[in-house]
């Protein structure tokens, strides 16, 4: 699992989300990843949490055999085209994975999100202009929101909640925290923050490797 916060706006979508693999079996860490995908010919940005192997599969799927034109015409095709690839998962749990799309809809001169959920069959499900966060946590109301720090603020918080968890119940929240905003027609990424427990847990993972 990972952590994920963004905000939708008309002009403008900000993302973060930590780079954090831990294994299924024992919640310890595995490697460090970037966990969202950009295709600059949509114009979007795929992220999701849950099975990491079908969010890799489904960036793979749009960038290899859609043929669209911006997020409202993938959109169209993308609940039958993710019930296809779960066909091909068979005997898989999904039932924690959402995918979201983030991008510039043409239709509608401005940005949108789109989240599809594999516990509602992956039904598209327009995003409203709003603060999305996963896991859920407090966020105390402010009127002086600065970018990227108001994120980095929510991550740092889902992490801190992660960790009072027993670790067989851990999502494995950690590493790093890349920021994406979408502005312009434009796609800027940057890591604003390094947790703490980097270096011990980049130590461990190595480790694993070494003794494989």
């Amino acid at each position: 699992m990972t952590a994920l916060a963004f905000t939708i706006q008309p002009d403008q979508i900000c993302l973060a989300m930590d780079t954090l693999v831990v294994s299924a079996a024992d919640k310890t860490p595995l490697c460090y990843q970037t966990k969202f995908s950009i295709l600059p010919h949509l114009n979007l940005i795929i992220a999701g949490t849950g099975l990491s192997s079908l969010i890799a599969n489904w960036f793979h799927f749009v960038n290899n055999n859609m043929v669209v034109r911006d997020i409202d015409h993938l959109n169209i095709f993308a609940t039958g085209s993710l019930l296809y690839i779960e066909a091909e998962l068979q005997d898989t749990d999904l039932t924690t994975t959402t995918l979201y799309h983030f991008g510039y809809s043409k239709t509608n001169n401005r940005y949108v999100g789109y989240a599809y959920r594999s516990a509602k069959h992956w039904e598209s499900d327009q995003l409203p202009d709003a603060l999305g966060i996963k896991p859920e946590v407090h966020v105390p109301p402010t009127d002086n929101i600065q970018f990227p720090q108001f994120l980095i603020d929510i991550v740092s918080e889902q992490r801190r909640q992660d960790l009072l968890l027993p670790q067989p119940e851990r999502l494995g929240i950690g590493g790093e925290i890349q920021f994406a905003v979408m502005e312009n027609g434009v796609v800027n990424v940057s890591t604003v923050h390094r947790f703490e427990s980097y270096e011990s847990d980049y130590k461990e993972m190595a480790k694993k490797v070494g003794e494989n």
